[in-house]
């Protein structure tokens, strides 16, 4: 394992991509860029793309039209770094869409890939404000798994048994004013770390507000005739969360590089308020699917579960963990005769 991590520095250190990108971002270091790169960007040699995710903006419409465009095996299910509570959010397990990263290619490839005029390198951005609600709602508002320390650490304890007492907005926020914006976790990261930009020459950044224009520039480039689904699979309306200008205010002074970086308005809360005014109410159907999806999820963890144990009672017989254990309980054994022998 260490040998394995120390070839993964070495290997970072000398990537040309690595290199170019800690010049506009000499703060991070080599690791933590190959490891962004290596999991958040996709190259489709054959189709001339290059994209670089965003977490809550779009990214799993983005990697499941990938997976088509390479023809992908269907998606693996697996206890591992992601803990997801459906089935489809299994997208983002790394391996689900077989495409090489930036970081995976060779320097001269790598090159090609960055300055060649016949590539589509895209991201997507999207309203710092809508961006951070929709984590709250996504992530922390209902305990997703992986976020339930969120919760404890604004409050010191777990949700009761009963009556759920869920972290509003503003308890996120102060959450996320204790981070560091630019290296916390990914679904309340900057946008602009996340993409590196502008160190990525990008020939287009899409925004999720224009979202149609960027899936028809894609699918133009890509393959005419294959659409990109409009989907709108992870998208949460439970939660409210009124803004006002002081929250603003906080927000704006944690994300003001993507404010600028991207475009957007300093008020562009008071369109956000809005359209918080509208139907919050869950539709049948989607309260079903979402209750089967997790039932299946934990039904699947279950069966690993078992399967886990199985294979550890098995191996264990004839571990050398067994035989220490039989040679400790007979040392016990006869260190407690010999006392009673005395």
């Amino acid at each position: 394992m260490w040998s394995l991590r120390r070839n993964f520095e070495a290997t970072a250190a000398r990537s040309y991509v690595v290199r170019m990108v800690r010049r506009q971002f000499p703060t991070l270091d080599s690791q933590t860029i190959a490891y962004r790169l290596a999991y958040g960007s996709f190259v489709s040699l054959r189709h001339k793309i290059l994209y670089v995710e965003t977490p809550k903006v779009a990214c799993t419409t983005i990697k499941e039209y990938l997976r088509d465009l390479c023809d992908a095996p269907p998606l693996t299910f697996s206890i591992g770094h992601h803990r997801e509570s459906r089935r489809d959010m299994f997208v983002h397990a790394r391996s689900n869409v077989p495409l090489p990263s930036l970081f995976d290619l060779d320097e001269e490839t790598q090159r090609h890939v960055l300055t060649s005029p016949e590539f589509l390198r895209f991201g997507i951005v999207r309203n710092p404000y809508s961006r951070l609600l929709s984590a709250w709602r996504n992530k922390i508002l209902l305990c997703e798994p992986g976020y339930e320390y969120v919760y404890r650490k604004m409050t010191g304890i777990e949700p009761s048994l009963r009556e759920k007492e869920t972290l509003t907005f503003e308890q996120f926020l102060k959450f996320v004013e204790g981070e560091d914006v630019g290296t916390c976790n990914p679904h309340w990261r900057r946008q602009i770390d996340l993409l590196l930009y502008p160190a990525i020459p990008y020939t287009h950044l899409g925004k999720i507000e224009r979202l149609r224009d960027t899936f028809e520039l894609i699918e133009k480039h890509a393959e005419p005739g294959r659409s990109v689904p409009l989907g709108n699979s992870n998208s949460t309306r439970v939660g409210h969360a009124k803004l006002t200008d002081a929250i603003a205010g906080r927000i704006h002074k944690l994300y003001a590089a993507d404010f600028e970086a991207f475009g957007y308005n300093r008020n562009s809360w008071l369109a956000l308020n809005e359209s918080e005014h509208g139907n919050r109410t869950i539709p049948e159907t989607r309260f079903v699917d979402e209750v089967i999806e997790r039932n299946l999820v934990i039904s699947h963890l279950y069966e690993q579960y078992a399967q886990l144990q199985s294979r550890y009672r098995n191996s264990y017989r004839f571990s050398l963990a067994r035989i220490q254990d039989t040679v400790a309980a007979l040392w016990e054994a006869g260190r407690h005769r010999s006392k009673a022998d005395r």
